[in-house]
C-alpha cells in the first residue's frame, strides 16, 4: 500500500466550500501519480509513450463527509491487476490520518492500449512491477 499526504486548497472547493467530486478524483490521481514517481517511473516518456497509453476507463467516488480547505488528508492506495492489460485503483481518503474519519473511497479502472489502433495490449513490464510494489505488505509514504 502507498500512502499519500495532501492539504485540501481553496482552489480544490466549490461555492459550498466543499470539495467537488471531480476535485477529488484529480487528487486520487495525483496521488497516483506520485506514487509512478515513486516507483522511478518518469512520467513525461510516460504519459507521452506512442506505443502504449493507459487511460482510465472507469472512475467512482463515494463521499462519506466532506472535504473542506485547509485539512489535511492521507490517501491510501491499493492497487491490483484483473487482466494482463487492466489494473484499478483503490482510494481511501482520510481526513488528518487513517486513525482520523475516513471522507471518501474512490476507485478508477485503467487499461493499457496501443494508441494509434485502439486495442488492447498487455501491460509493460514497469506497470507490473509497480504494481507488485504498491501491493506489498509495508506501506510507502508520498508527500
Amino acid at each position: 500500500m502507498m500512502i499519500y499526504y495532501r492539504t485540501v486548497r481553496l482552489g480544490d472547493t466549490d461555492a459550498a466550500g466543499v470539495v467537488y467530486f471531480a476535485t477529488a478524483l484529480s487528487i486520487c490521481h495525483e496521488a497516483y501519480e506520485a506514487s509512478l514517481e515513486q516507483a522511478y517511473i518518469n512520467l513525461r516518456k510516460f504519459f507521452n509513450d506512442p506505443e502504449q497509453a493507459i487511460p482510465i476507463v472507469h472512475g467512482e467516488i463515494d463521499f462519506f463527509r466532506p472535504l473542506f480547505c485547509g485539512e489535511k488528508l492521507e490517501i491510501h492506495l491499493l492497487a491490483r491487476q484483473l487482466k494482463d492489460s487492466e489494473f484499478e485503483i483503490e482510494y481511501q481518503i482520510f481526513k488528518g490520518s487513517s486513525e482520523g474519519e475516513k471522507a471518501a473511497r474512490a476507485l478508477t479502472r485503467h487499461v493499457c492500449i496501443n494508441p494509434i489502433s485502439r486495442q488492447r495490449s498487455r501491460l509493460p513490464d514497469l506497470m507490473v512491477q509497480w504494481l507488485a510494489r504498491i501491493n506489498t505488505t509495508e506501506s510507502e509514504r508520498l508527500y
